[in-house]
């Protein structure tokens, strides 16, 4: 007992001991764990900026982001800014507090275990992208909606039939132009807001449902992907998603017969849960075949509402003149209070002063039409829309209206699209010298029409039709449009009937397609949206019946690139001007260097044996796009240098293994592309880009590009210019075509400009840049070395500096940031500082200033100059408030800076809001000087780690302005 009792004592002891020492060490090697947690936090740090680079590629390609990796981002950031200050001591300061050693140690060895775990953690994530549903009804603008008391009545009956938990299916009924989709819309958004549904889904179904259509309407939103679903099982899935419990609504617009729920995968009344269905029609007949719970019917305005909408549209007012006021009343009221008609035949009298021309419009309207030429329910919407057309006066325009016919029901259109179009069937065959011509000429024209309402605008600037209105457009070219769903037979034969088809769009099967006779021998466009199961052969008969087609366009939606075999020979498309193929492989285009009036061809994720020489010698080549295409052979720029005619060259993600340093001819506009986590898309605007993570780029061509483009990203370019200015381009060029600069691991990059020994005046350099990143630049010492004119730069907008590890300076010269908005300064651990102080009183629209881990950081603003250039500066800049317009400041890890902005004026820092400083060893205060300065606007002060800081300025009269903010210091 007493050998037992001796051996449990020793274990006892052993333990005691051994929790002794392992404690005491939070004392005695403090320093050690300190060091230790410092090289973990480094190790982390590096974790967190892969991290943060997956995240923003995810982000840039329109994904979302995996919880967990947020929560793993977010942890390593709080882990990282861990303070670990050392200066802590006891006894007048001679001996280290053991008791704070002791606790910080502990809190510090409980951390570097957090650390450890959490990179194990983070080695685990090989996707952070989480796939984000497109959006519902919210994407909505609700310019178009109007909140008359007529419109506002119906509106609340709708929210509360659709809030009955008794009713399933409710419909909103009314003639065509009265605004149900309008409406719906408005009240479904006012729904998803108001969270009373966590989906609000619109799909339109038009007069032939489409029901894969439909289906994929639907499933966008919600997330759902087919993946490898077969097509018997997509209504299963798609009937899962939609009773999972989620409270859905579903809009089904512009209904016109009943529909099958079971075939689409809609629950029905018995099985619904939190489903729900808003229908508009224009046939009431739908209803009750459909079985409404609830039915609100939709009347055209009332006379007074009618004119009110009128008057805006047509932008009169109570003192334009009276006899235009009784005109455009009468007109008003021959509209018959239809919204889509008032919208159109107003917009198309704005601006007209001549009174003729208001008559003109009332006859019209008047005038009764031709019997059995329109159908009773379109006379009046015919009329309106008509008039409108033909008070175009403008062949384009009107040419373009129609063009937009073809597509279908509520698609979204680019000015680019349309300008392909347009140049394909030769509406701007008058005034196009190059694309460049005919692109103008498309803007313009669409302007016209948008201006009428015959278009309507998207939040993206593209445009849509109204339902009704493509009708109207359809009506007007009468036999010239025929849009066919192979599916339906009565269809098929209406075409086959035909003789003067002009634009033909077509839905189904390729070999129907290519089996069907017809008289082709006035069609111009021909447009597939098809889908093959295997490979298809398309005989040269049928291009043989198409003698006059200038637009071919077919893609497969379905397909996995099954092969697409083309005729050896193409020659009866003699006067083909544009080619479009999506999705097939095509193998062998040699046949397309036969077409000698070929204008454009686009390829989108096809697959060809080579890009062919044949088409070097096409004179009216033009446009080539090749987007996420498999070239298998050869290098395509081998092909594209030596098309002279070219004049817009489109490569996207499609090099291949032979594309070793390309070669470009002179092109007026392109974008060349390998980077495919880069979401950026070319605007009309934007005419010339490049955005390359490999050196793909001749020397020639580097140069072209440097001098020519207008967005440039790179990364990793070694040619081993030290210089952009004058290593590659000469200074007098001045790079002052770019408007957006991204340079990423340009290592042997020192400087972008260096005009030390520049003989020539001071030059004005990037006079169009709006955007500037520079990140993991090893040898940038600085932005420009020597003096550039003070205007230069003069167009930025948004600054970013990321690890640019021997970074001292931005510019050694005042420079005049008069649209700087953004800053943002990361992990720059040589930068003493960043503004001289000329250069901080032009900076009068800054908002944001983010500077992080700056270990040599001073000043963020010196009144050091050491070359000052004279320009047009104004001689009182000296009196200008500072940062008139800074909203958010924050200042991290920066251990030197003793004080963060200088402060001269009371009119100083009026508007900031926000003060974030994080782990400043240094900081005695925010400002460095006090001037009585009312930061009237601030709601937030956070300082977390700022050890000896002492106050907000210098002298401590700014306590009076602590009630108005939420102070928190650490």
């Amino acid at each position: 007992m007493e050998c037992f009792l001796t051996e449990l004592g020793k274990t006892l002891m052993e333990k005691v001991l051994n929790k002794a020492i392992e404690k005491s060490r939070n004392i005695f090697c403090f320093t050690c764990i300190v060091k230790e947690f410092n090289e973990e936090k480094d190790k982390l740090e590096e974790g967190r900026a892969t991290m943060k680079e997956q995240i923003q590629v995810a982000t840039n390609k329109g994904k979302g982001i995996k919880a967990n990796a947020r929560l793993w981002e977010e942890h390593a950031r709080k882990l990282i800014q861990e303070n670990t200050e050392t200066k802590q001591s006891c006894f007048f300061g001679f001996c280290p507090d053991c008791i704070w050693r002791y606790k910080r140690g502990e809190e510090l060895t409980t951390k570097i275990k957090e650390i450890k775990d959490l990179m194990v953690k983070g080695e685990k994530f090989e996707n952070v992208e989480l796939d984000r549903p497109l959006p519902g009804v919210e994407r909505y603008s609700s310019q178009y909606y109007i909140s008359f008391k007529s419109r506002e009545l119906k509106c609340e009956e709708l929210l509360a039939a659709l809030r009955d938990e008794s009713n399933y299916i409710t419909g909103l009924h009314g003639m065509g132009g009265t605004g149900k989709t309008t409406l719906a819309k408005e009240v479904g958004k006012q729904l998803k807001t108001l969270e009373q549904f966590d989906h609000v889904i619109d799909t339109t179904v038009s007069v032939t449902p489409v029901i894969k259509k439909i289906q994929d309407d639907i499933a966008g939103p919600l997330g759902l992907k087919w993946e490898d679903t077969t097509k018997s099982d997509r209504p299963k899935k798609l009937w899962s998603r939609l009773t999972n419990g989620e409270k859905i609504l579903l809009i089904l617009d512009d209904v016109w017969r009943n529909l099958n729920f079971d075939d689409i995968g809609i629950p029905n009344r018995d099985n619904h849960k939190g489903c729900k269905l808003l229908i508009t029609t224009r046939n009431l007949r739908v209803y009750n075949q459909m079985v409404c719970e609830n039915t609100i019917e939709l009347d055209p305005l009332n006379e007074e509402e009618a004119w009110t909408m009128f008057k805006l549209h047509a932008d009169l007012t109570d003192i334009s003149p009276k006899s235009i006021l009784d005109k455009g009343r009468k007109i008003a009221t021959e509209c018959k209070c239809l919204p889509v008609a008032i919208a159109t035949v107003a917009s198309s009298l704005k601006g007209q002063e001549c009174r003729e021309e208001w008559d003109v419009c009332l006859q019209t309207l008047q005038k009764p039409l031709s019997k059995g030429s329109v159908h009773n329910d379109l006379v009046y919407i015919y009329k309106c829309l008509k008039f409108s057309y033909d008070f175009l006066k403008d062949k384009k325009a009107e040419g373009l209206f129609l063009l937009c016919s073809t597509f279908p029901e509520d698609e979204e259109i680019s000015t680019e699209v349309l300008t392909r179009l347009g140049i394909g069937v030769g509406l701007f065959e008058d005034v196009y010298g190059s694309y460049e011509d005919a692109r103008s000429q498309a803007v313009a024209s669409k302007k016209k029409l948008l201006d009428s309402c015959l278009l309507l605008e998207t939040e993206k600037g593209d445009v849509k039709m109204h339902d009704l209105v493509r009708e109207v457009a359809q009506l007007i070219a009468k036999n010239e449009i025929k849009i066919v769903n192979f599916s339906n037979k009565s269809q098929k034969s209406l075409v086959e009937s035909d003789k003067k088809i002009k634009y033909l769009i077509c839905e189904g099967d390729l070999r129907d397609l290519f089996a069907f006779k017809f008289d082709g021998s006035e069609l111009e466009i021909l447009i597939g949206n098809m889908h093959m199961e295997d490979i298809l052969h398309i005989p040269i008969s049928f291009f043989e019946n198409i003698p006059r087609l200038r637009v071919l366009n077919l893609s497969c939606h379905n397909s996995y690139h099954h092969p697409l075999s083309l005729p050896q020979s193409m020659k009866p498309l003699s006067n083909i001007r544009s080619l479009s193929f999506e999705s097939v492989d095509l193998g062998d285009i040699s046949g397309f260097g036969g077409l000698q009036s070929l204008e454009t061809l686009e390829l989108t994720k096809c697959t060809i044996d080579e890009l062919p020489r044949e088409i070097e010698k096409l004179e009216n080549f033009r446009l080539l796009e090749l987007k996420n295409c498999k070239v298998r052979n050869n290098d395509p720029f081998e092909v594209i240098q030596r098309c002279t005619s070219l004049e817009e060259l489109y490569f996207m993600n499609s090099f291949n293994d032979s594309c070793k340093e390309i070669t470009l001819p002179t092109l007026q506009r392109y974008f060349l592309k390998d980077v495919t986590g880069y979401a950026y898309m070319m605007k009309y605007t934007i005419s010339r880009g490049v955005s390359f993570e490999w050196d793909y780029l001749s020397e020639a061509t580097f140069k072209y590009v440097m001098e020519t483009a207008e967005v440039l990203h790179l990364k990793g370019t070694n040619k081993g210019w030290r210089n952009l200015m004058p290593g590659i381009l000469p200074i007098d060029n001045g790079m002052n075509n770019l408007i957006e600069l991204v340079l990423k691991n340009c290592h042997q990059v020192q400087c972008l400009v260096d005009t030390k020994h520049n003989n020539s005046e001071v030059p004005s350099v990037f006079s169009k840049l709006v955007v500037l990143k520079l990140k993991e630049m090893k040898n940038l010492e600085e932005l420009c070395n020597g003096p550039i004119f003070s205007d230069s730069m003069n167009n930025l907008e948004e600054l970013t500096i990321q690890k640019c590890g021997i970074l001292r300076s931005l510019f050694k010269c005042s420079i005049n940031f008069c649209n700087l908005k953004n800053v943002t300064i990361y992990s720059c651990p040589m930068l003493v500082s960043v503004f001289d102080l000329s250069t901080s009183r032009g900076l009068p629209l800054l908002e944001k200033l983010r500077i992080d881990d700056c270990e040599q950081l001073e000043n963020i603003i010196t009144t050091e100059c050491e070359e000052i250039v004279d320009g047009d500066n104004d001689n009182n800049d000296s009196y200008n408030s500072m940062f008139p317009n800074l909203k958010f400041l924050n200042i991290i890890r920066c251990p030197k800076l003793q004080f963060v902005l200088p402060c001269y004026y009371a009119g100083d820092f009026l508007l900031l809001e926000s003060i974030w400083i994080q782990n400043c060893d240094e900081l005695e205060y925010i400002f460095g000087q006090h001037q009585d300065v009312q930061l009237a606007s601030l709601k937030e002060l956070k300082l977390d780690h700022v050890p000896i800081f002492i106050d907000i300025f210098p002298k401590p009269s700014f306590n009076r302005y602590l009630a108005q903010m939420s102070y928190i210091y650490r």
